[in-house]
């Protein structure tokens, strides 16, 4: 009865052991795994530490790149153009286009393209091709909105002027009576904002009509506000300088609008600071749970002493228990 019991018990301890042995080589294999992604969390940190955005300074401070700033917000770019110019590009020939030379027009564009060249101008990938400069007034008055007209902004692109007055109410400064009515000469002030909006929009229009135009990386644009910064740094998009007949001028990568002093390329303190949190914060939870796989495997490999001094004692009584048998052999 003694030696069916001690067998029993060795068969159990032996399958603890294998249990017990098993379970730490998973654990042991896990720390591994915990090694590498220590490994590949500590590259992903200096890497992004080391990624830049690209920047341009206006009003004091620097700002990221976004579409805006390079091609414009339709009804908001007049005021802008007028009231805060610092906020748009200072040079009005560069421009966002892809890398393959096609213009990127976000969605603030697609109703003034479909508009003015047709429903069927844009492909089912959001690009539209080539098109005739005789457009392009059109599209200049059509994406400014009132009082813009492709007639005046055709004037405009002459050297003429848009002839405007107005009936404005006359006042006594000190008393602020109305003192009569006064024609005011709107010409010159009229002129410069069709003079500013062509300034901006005519080079955009000019590249699409001579190279073609995207719209596919709106939806990306319009989620992301990281995205023109991060496309230009790895190259998804680039900036493109358009000369009088809407080509490219050759050799203005990257690093020549940077040298150019017209956007900056610059890495940001509170960017650096939000990438060491996140680091810190993986950090310790691949620590945590590697000080719960060393407890783990410590717990086990102290049950595994403890099941083999008792499975060498079992075998030691059993072999004592064979020897009265021996002489039948």
């Amino acid at each position: 009865m003694g030696l069916s019991i001690d067998n029993i018990r060795l068969l159990t301890l032996t399958r603890r052991k294998a249990d017990l042995e098993y379970n730490i080589s998973i654990d042991s294999m896990e720390k591994m795994a915990l090694t590498r992604e220590q490994s590949e969390l500590s590259r992903q940190y200096y890497t992004k530490l080391k990624s830049k955005n690209i920047a341009y300074y206006a009003n004091g401070q620097y700002n990221q790149m976004d579409y805006g700033y390079l091609m414009g917000y339709t009804c908001n770019t007049l005021n802008m153009l007028v009231n805060n110019p610092a906020m748009l590009k200072k040079d009005n020939s560069m421009i966002l286009t892809d890398a393959s030379g096609l213009v990127v027009l976000g969605s603030s564009y697609v109703s003034t393209m479909t508009k003015v060249l047709g429903s069927t101008c844009i492909d089912s990938k959001g690009r539209g091709g080539t098109f005739s400069d005789d457009k392009i007034p059109e599209l200049i008055a059509t994406i400014a909105g009132e009082p813009f007209t492709a007639d005046d902004i055709k004037k405009v692109q002459k050297g003429e002027k848009i002839e405007s007055s107005y009936t404005a109410d006359s006042l006594n400064t000190l008393s602020l009576e109305e003192t009569g009515t006064t024609t005011v000469d709107n010409t010159n002030t009229l002129t410069d904002m069709y003079q500013k909006i062509i300034d901006f929009y005519e080079p955009i229009f000019k590249a699409a009509a001579a190279n073609g135009w995207t719209t596919e990386y709106n939806n990306d644009m319009e989620h992301n506000t990281n995205y023109v910064s991060d496309a230009l740094v790895s190259g998804i998009f680039q900036l493109a300088q358009v000369d009088e007949f809407g080509g490219y001028e050759p050799d203005t990568s990257l690093t020549y609008f940077i040298t150019s002093g017209l956007v900056l390329e610059k890495t940001d303190s509170s960017v650096r600071e939000e990438i060491t949190a996140w680091y810190n914060a993986e950090k310790e939870r691949i620590n945590e749970k590697e000080s719960w796989l060393d407890l783990e495997i410590q717990d086990y490999s102290t049950e595994l002493e403890a099941a083999n001094t008792e499975i060498e004692s079992i075998k030691s009584m059993l072999e004592d228990d064979m020897k009265p048998f021996e002489w039948c052999t």
